[in-house]
């Protein structure tokens, strides 16, 4: 008999600083057979994320966001909606969001605060939510921003969120099963967003750094050349890569 996979990763957007046509921006949710947990929240995400999830009985376990720019939780004003109706029908508790302390996301979030339940995350901290623990690193990005690493027993997940190239991140994402890195441009247009981002090369040079098994590209412009990044990312790491989408389900 086939083993269930102990956790999944499901893209349901990928794009920044907005979204094309039919997608959406950063958004990932983790799901193993009792939990589920979304990693960001982009412009278009709840919609994506209602494919999957029924937002009506609270099935949603948490959200985790990885800094407070609005790129990646500006749809969480939205979710808030969502889970307001289903309190009201006494389908659902306030929906547990973890997310760095600055800048002020209880303010951000009124009105309805009362359908989320905020709880500050910091660097070198931990949390579990029911079997999966989540492990969290500072990244450099003009926001106090996080990396996350999700762990169901011995299987790993590492978010680099956005972040500029620091050594650090290489022990973070040691050994990890899968890399879930930002690509947002090509190493030659890098220009003055070298301390904003990684390029994909600096995604596919981390990749091969930190041992990793699987490298999943993702954070693009809407008017990117996807070949282009994946290219360079190739010549840097030696392991499977795959350029995130929207619907990408992998099992990790």
């Amino acid at each position: 008999m086939a083993t269930r996979p102990l956790m999944k990763l499901r893209v349901l957007g990928c794009y920044s600083p907005y979204p094309p046509a039919d997608g959406a921006g950063p958004g990932y949710l983790l799901e193993t057979e009792s939990t589920k947990v979304l990693l960001d929240c982009g412009s278009g995400v709840v919609s994506q994320l209602g494919r999957v999830c029924d937002l009506t009985n609270g099935e949603l376990s948490a959200v985790i966001l990885s800094h407070l720019h609005a790129d990646h939780f500006c749809d969480l004003l939205v979710l808030r909606y969502a889970r307001f109706l289903s309190m009201r029908a006494g389908k659902a508790t306030p929906l547990a969001v973890y997310a760095p302390s600055k800048p002020d996301l209880e303010r951000a979030s009124l009105p309805f605060l009362d359908t989320l339940s905020i709880s500050t995350i910091q660097q070198d901290s931990s949390l579990s939510i029911s079997e999966m623990k989540f492990d969290f690193a500072g990244t450099l990005h003009p926001y106090p921003a996080l990396a996350i690493k999700a762990t169901v027993d011995d299987r790993s997940m590492v978010y680099t969120g956005d972040t500029a190239w620091h050594d650090d991140l290489i022990d973070f994402c040691r050994g990890a099963d899968t890399l879930l890195a930002e690509a947002s441009f090509l190493e030659q247009n890098k220009g003055t967003n070298v301390a904003l981002h990684l390029s994909a090369r600096d995604a596919g040079r981390l990749a091969q750094m930190a041992g990793v098994k699987r490298l999943v590209l993702t954070h693009f412009h809407p008017a990117a050349r996807l070949d282009l990044l994946l290219a360079e990312a190739e010549a840097q790491f030696a392991g499977e890569i795959i350029l995130a989408s929207t619907g990408l389900v992998l099992d990790i």
